[in-house]
């Protein structure tokens, strides 16, 4: 599995988990959900990322993480399950000592393998009408996943979700039968090889002689049997013994080289080929699953969060004028409806600055906080167009970095003041007045350029503000 799909897929798998942890209830979200969007991704992996975020603070990345890295422990139960399996099958066309009766070996190292098989085919069925979650309820592969997620080394405090949502996505895919069928699959495939790598030192260094032998049966049934099951190592040039029934006689025995080559080709044409090629389906299905897998944008649940990304989303300017220059035109056409009120809004502050800052706490006729939900930027733009201030002072965090959803707020709420201000806000000093921030001041001053706000008074200090902020007219 390549690293790009490794990544899609744990992402999607967290997204699973933290929509079945929200169904009890929405989670803060508040600072994941806007570092998604400043991430520029489309909406898709924007959603992906907000789970991932959460993800990390609940423990549900490393749980995954933790499953990932104890990765080796199914390894080794998948090698001794080979290993257990090839050492049955062995046991039980062997355990005869020298004289193997034919038919007895050809189903003790056929028959298991053709009834899973069939069990596994009907899962297919099954699955294709709906029934995904019978997918693989008798394979190996399912019963090695079930053991394994019962042990403690793999369970954490957040293995439930994580787990839960792992099912989900196999459900909703349809994929049980082909993921549990592919280590079903696979770990037969090796058990024929090491039983095939058995039988061949056994043949080449024993002597060992495959009699039939009846009671019930017509001798004749043999001959068919013999012909029937040679037929396809037959056609490719295997020996295939043959069978001369004398009247009465009801055991014989079939030509030790013959029997032995023959006993070899059916393994390897009935048991090997079928278990490789089928391992080799499933691992392809899978992986056309696992590059096509991903959220449900269809889902209510993503529907609610896609909108409050495009919430979060600047305003468009829809005419080819300057943003500065429009405004500017706006505001001397409605000169006369501003009022001498003065507006103090606190964007998007980080918790450890004290509201309002020193020495602004007095200056300002209407002065707001707000974190930068939907509901509290409508509410604080609805206050702004109401009161329609000549002066308006938006402090930002200076620690943070600007993006579109800033340029949004500012550009609503300066149509509704006469001129406007930004203070970068940062923690007080020994002054009691916010330290400026060289780096910081450099950024936010370019962007309010780009961004359309270069008319916008720009200051770094409290005290320089409330003096702008007192200024009359």
């Amino acid at each position: 599995m390549s690293a790009a799909l490794k990544t899609a897929l744990a992402q999607v798998w967290v997204a699973e988990a933290v929509q079945l942890i929200e169904q009890n209830g929405p989670l803060d979200d508040a600072q994941a959900l806007v570092r998604a969007h400043r991430s520029g991704l489309s909406m898709r992996e924007q959603l992906r990322e907000r789970a991932w975020l959460l993800g990390e603070r609940l423990g549900l990345a490393a749980q995954l993480a933790r499953w990932w890295g104890a990765a080796w422990l199914l390894v080794l139960l998948a090698a001794a399950a080979v290993l257990a399996l090839a050492n049955g099958l062995l046991f039980a066309v062997l355990a005869d000592g020298r004289s193997i009766n034919a038919a007895s070996a050809f189903v003790s190292a056929l028959g298991l393998h053709a009834l899973t098989m069939l069990f596994w085919l009907a899962s297919l069925l099954l699955a294709r009408g709906g029934g995904s979650q019978a997918g693989g309820a008798l394979s190996l592969g399912r019963f090695l996943a079930t053991l394994v997620l019962r042990l403690p080394l793999w369970r954490g405090p957040q293995a439930a979700p994580m787990l839960q949502a792992g099912t989900r996505l196999v459900a909703r895919e349809r994929l049980a039968p082909w993921v549990f069928g592919l280590g079903s699959h696979l770990i037969w495939t090796l058990g024929f090889v090491f039983m095939l790598v058995g039988l061949l030192f056994g043949f080449a260094f024993r002597e060992y002689q495959l009699t039939w032998e009846t009671t019930i049966l017509s001798p004749q049934w043999f001959a068919a049997f013999a012909r029937t099951t040679g037929a396809l190592p037959g056609a490719l040039g295997v020996p295939v013994p043959g069978l001369d029934v004398g009247a009465g006689q009801l055991a014989g025995a079939w030509p030790a080289r013959d029997a032995a080559w023959w006993l070899l080709a059916c393994v390897a044409l009935y048991g090997l080929l079928p278990r490789a090629l089928c391992a080799l389906w499933c691992a392809w299905v899978v992986r056309r699953a696992l590059q096509r897998i991903d959220i449900d944008l269809s889902d209510p649940y993503y529907q609610q969060l896609l909108a409050r990304l495009q919430a979060l989303e600047p305003a468009q300017v829809t005419d080819a004028e300057q943003p500065g220059a429009a405004r500017v035109r706006a505001r001397s056409a409605a000169s006369g409806a501003f009022t001498q009120a003065r507006a103090l809004v606190g964007f998007e502050l980080g918790g450890d600055l004290p509201w309002p800052p020193p020495g602004l706490g007095s200056d300002a006729d209407y002065t707001v906080r707000i974190a930068g939900s939907i509901d509290e930027r409508a509410q604080a733009q609805e206050r702004l167009a109401a009161l329609m201030p000549r002066s308006l002072l938006v402090a930002c965090d200076a620690a943070a970095s600007p993006d579109r959803g800033t340029a949004r707020f500012l550009s609503e709420a300066a149509a509704s003041a006469q001129r406007c201000a930004l203070l970068l806000y940062a923690a007080p000093g020994d002054d009691g007045d916010g330290a400026p921030m060289p780096g910081g001041t450099r950024i936010w001053r370019e962007w309010m350029q780009g961004a359309g706000l270069a008319d916008w008074a720009f200051f770094e200090r409290s005290a320089e503000a409330s003096a702008w902020l007192q200024e009359q007219a």
